[in-house]
């Protein structure tokens, strides 16, 4: 298994991106697709709130799979690897998987329903030539391309996490880091 401390877009990688923008048609606008974490309260194993984004830049980075020139449609990055473990041509089926990684209804110690799930979910930034819009996605807990990773109680704290194994593609482990 590839084992890395970053993904396949590195910093370098996307400074020349940016500074180079479409090589088709000379756009500076790009759209970025990537997989990133995100945090949704559930209650009951349903969603009970909008999904907010808890990545960083680095692992924003680090899950970038695609970029392309949202004008003409050019691909000027593709990687079809999985974006948390790099198993070769794992993103396919990743976008097309539905969640493994049990809702729990409440919590299993003290009984509250109201839980944080969170997630690596697949995310649109277009990155106009100045810079990048918020991340978008259009993916919610039932959809194909939605991964949980880790659940846990306000009270209580962790109750479950994918450690052993990659939580989008479930290769097994031992999983890369990831940029912090």
């Amino acid at each position: 298994m590839y084992v890395s401390a970053m993904g396949l877009l590195d910093a370098s990688g996307l400074d020349r991106l940016l500074a180079e923008g479409c090589t088709a048609c000379k756009g500076k606008k790009l759209l970025f697709r990537t997989y990133v974490d995100a945090r949704l309260p559930i209650a009951g194993a349903e969603p009970n709130g909008p999904i907010t984004w808890a990545y960083k830049g680095e692992t924003f980075l680090d899950g970038v799979f695609d970029v392309s020139c949202p004008d003409c449609k050019h691909v000027v990055f593709h990687a079809d690897v999985c974006p948390r473990c790099h198993r070769e041509g794992a993103l396919a089926t990743i976008l097309e998987t539905t969640n493994r990684f049990v809702v729990p209804e409440k919590c299993p110690q003290c009984d509250i329903p109201d839980l944080q799930y969170l997630a690596m979910i697949p995310a649109r930034v277009l990155y106009a030539g100045v810079r990048a819009e918020k991340a978008r996605t259009a993916t919610e807990l039932l959809d194909p391309g939605f991964h949980g990773v880790r659940v846990q109680c306000a009270t209580c704290g962790l109750l479950d996490a994918v450690n052993a194994k990659c939580p989008l593609c479930d290769a097994p482990g031992p999983i890369r880091n990831r940029p912090s």
